[in-house]
């Protein structure tokens, strides 16, 4: 290297691996990591955020996801084979050249019971993972690679051997997966050494110049930890978990919106709480059946009425809250996201809603003749997700129930 090149550089190049590590200027490269999603459990398993499976059927309700001490513990059940899931509604993206980082830490007791668990970033078609699994006398470490090509899900394992000393995965340690990806990227595994203190590299995956195909083809995936009763029951503790971009931004979309269409832009109601507009993010790729991994973010809801009215916004998975009666679902984009706006077009007998089977998120008066927006985004402080299965219902009522004509409009950002 020339001597005219700065200092910094000169530093940077006697650690960096590769040949980019300078940008087209000779200025150092740097990557800060930034949180996409992570979690804790000290008083509970928030709801909000986490939802259990078994055998892919969502669960109304947490059985074997429990807090204890502060620690999830994620519990197989009594039937031989049965997959006990937690995972979070949330499915954060890959970005395109950045590096794809999951932390966790991590408890597996009795590793040698019978019983296979598995924690890291996946879903039933695609992902990555750290799986345990025992045989009654000994026990495994592998790197899980799973992925879906013409239809088949293929879960490849590579054994862990070079493992820190005195390793135990029954005691608490700290586990990393860092992805190159881009596709076609090399994978990274990471377990905590007792006598560093810090992560320590464990194994590589190398695929640059190997896979024919991508190695995981939807690189969007919630946090989950998986329990397999196979012949023990066997459990996860966890203390806490991260999964963050190396180098690239949070929570950014492509713009979508959805308001009354029809020509004046509002429908006749009278009623209480009346669904104006409802939104559903879809469980399943309309086409492909797969999960649907890609989230939404809620930006702004405005509604207006000609009379002093109220309006709600509501949350539910129960796609029984809504009784259609005359009216259909209609899709946005590419169908991935669906919607009704009520009485339009004009029906017989508009769709209906069950409020007692929706959770109420938010509620404001609109003055007569006026527009009411609310980002309830609070400058950047919080951020509203709408994932696979969750479905917004933007109710308008004049304050008296009586008659009025009202509209909404709904603006998000796909995680495209």
């Amino acid at each position: 290297m020339s001597n005219n090149v700065f200092p910094e550089a000169v530093a940077v190049e006697k650690q960096a691996k590769g040949d980019l590590y300078l940008d087209a200027w000779g200025v150092p490269k740097v990557s800060i990591p930034a949180t996409l999603f992570h979690g804790m459990f000290t008083f509970d398993v928030p709801s909000s955020y986490w939802k259990e499976s078994i055998n892919s059927v969502e669960q109304t309700s947490f059985s074997g996801a429990t807090s204890v001490n502060g620690e999830l513990n994620l519990t197989s059940n009594g039937v031989l084979n049965d997959r006990v899931v937690l995972d979070t509604f949330r499915s954060p993206r890959y970005q395109p050249n950045r590096g794809h980082l999951y932390s966790s830490s991590l408890f597996f007791d009795d590793p040698t019971l019978n019983g296979e668990r598995t924690c890291g970033i996946f879903t039933e078609e695609a992902g990555v993972g750290i799986r345990i699994r025992g045989n009654g006398s000994t026990w495994s470490i592998y790197f899980l690679v799973r992925t879906t090509l013409d239809s088949v899900t293929t879960d490849v394992e590579h054994e862990v051997t070079n493992l820190p000393p005195g390793y135990n995965p029954a005691r608490g340690n700290i586990y990393d997966i860092q992805m190159q990806w881009r596709g076609v990227g090399n994978f990274k595994l990471f377990i905590g050494d007792e006598a560093t203190g810090v992560s320590t590299l464990v194994l590589t995956v190398s695929n640059l110049n190997v896979v024919e195909n991508l190695t995981i083809f939807n690189p969007a995936f919630p946090i989950a930890f998986e329990c397999i009763n196979q012949g023990d029951y066997v459990v996860i503790r966890v203390g806490c978990v991260d999964v963050s971009t190396e180098g690239g931004l949070r929570d950014k979309g492509f713009y979508g919106s959805i308001s009354i269409d029809n020509d004046n832009g509002q429908v006749a109601i009278s009623g209480y709480n009346v669904p104006i507009l409802v939104v559903r993010c879809k469980r399943n790729h309309p086409t492909t059946g797969q999960r649907n991994t890609r989230d939404m973010i809620a930006l702004l809801a405005t509604a207006y009425s000609d009379q002093r009215s109220i309006v709600r916004v509501w949350a539910t998975r129960d796609e029984t809250a809504i009784t259609l009666n005359d009216q259909t679902w209609v899709d946005f984009r590419d169908g991935l996201i669906d919607y009704i706006q009520y009485d339009n077009p004009n029906v017989a007998t508009p769709i209906t809603f069950d409020t007692a089977k929706a959770d109420l998120i938010f509620g404001a008066r609109v003055d007569m003749d006026q527009s009411y927006a609310t980002s309830a985004l609070f400058e950047g402080r919080t951020d509203i997700f709408q994932s696979a299965g969750d479905i917004f219902v933007f109710t308008v009522h004049r304050e008296t129930a009586n008659s009025a004509n009202v509209g909404v409009t709904y603006e998000f950002a796909e995680e495209l």
